[in-house]
């Protein structure tokens, strides 16, 4: 599997698991991860006889090939109940729909898609991702420039909202206990690069993995203070239950002021429950055992 392969197969899941409904801040953290993949986009070729060949030449190997420089693909335009015409693009061929309405497919980046949503001679309202399972749409007006200090922020809770516990929930047990200070310096890494210095090093993020029971795994990770602004995690704990063999995901966070300390519970649909302000950092290891014990004791 390729590394745009992976970068879209964690798209697709992140699709998945918001399809009960996400809020505006995970829609725009999803779109800025969006930003680093390669979609699928089907489209019509003209036809004749080098198109032809093309075509044979794909059926024949089952690889991509070059096209002509002068070969002019028309992307698949989607209308919805409004008749507004969006650019439909794939995270997979498997999503593709399988009343074919094209002659081939390219891979664009999802800037190039943007761009041809805005630029198009005919109205394109949008973007829309997998409009046949998750149906996500994006419009251009929701792309916008961040400062710096707003990209910390974003770049934060992308790691600490969506990608880890998305993780956590799903790459199994296996995964859970191979988290470590180096597992949480490559999410955020792969957020700066090509963007921004990376204010953090692998030494401002600290793990401690504990067998806390016969029942119960537990990981307690402090986040780096640097950067921490309001919703921003100072502490989180990934819990395994053994008895259920699942995961849980807890976070303390940052408020409007610095002293104020919020407490939350994520679940593996992306929802996170407030659980209200945050106890002392004495307790908080055994407030995270209690309720994650309760929750499986019947």
């Amino acid at each position: 599997m390729t590394e745009n392969q992976t970068r879209l197969q964690e798209i697709e899941g992140l699709l998945e698991s918001y399809k009960k409904g996400m809020t505006q801040e995970q829609s725009n953290e999803l779109v800025a991860k969006m930003r680093d993949a390669r979609f699928v986009v089907p489209v019509t070729f003209p036809q004749d006889e080098t198109m032809a060949a093309i075509q044979e030449e794909i059926i024949r190997t089952g690889k991509p090939v070059q096209l002509p420089k002068d070969a002019k693909p028309v992307p698949i335009l989607i209308q919805n109940s409004k008749k507004e015409h969006f650019l439909a693009i794939y995270t997979s061929l498997a999503q593709l729909p399988k009343d074919k309405m094209h002659n081939g497919v390219i891979e664009m980046t999802f800037d190039a898609c943007m761009n041809y949503a805005k630029n198009a001679k005919s109205p394109v309202s949008g973007v829309v991702v997998n409009p046949f399972s998750n149906n996500f749409v994006i419009k251009p007006r929701m792309e916008q420039q961040v400062t710096p200090a707003q990209f910390h922020v974003l770049a934060r809770k992308n790691v600490e909202y969506v990608l880890l516990p998305h993780s956590i929930y799903t790459k199994g047990k296996e995964y859970f206990d191979s988290i470590d200070s180096e597992v949480l310096f490559r999410f955020f890494q792969d957020q700066y690069q090509n963007k921004l210095p990376i204010p953090y090093t692998q030494d401002d993020f600290e793990v401690m993995q504990l067998g806390i029971s016969p029942q119960l795994d537990l990981i307690h990770m402090s986040m780096p203070a640097k950067k921490l602004e309001q919703g921003g995690c100072i502490r989180l704990y990934a819990t395994w239950h053994k008895g259920v063999d699942r995961a849980g995901y807890y976070m303390i966070v940052r408020g409007e002021d610095k002293s104020d300390r919020k407490f939350l519970y994520m679940d593996d649909t992306g929802k996170a429950t407030d659980l209200g302000e945050a106890p002392v950092e004495s307790a908080e290891m055994q407030q995270v055992m209690d309720l994650e014990l309760a929750r499986y004791a019947n």
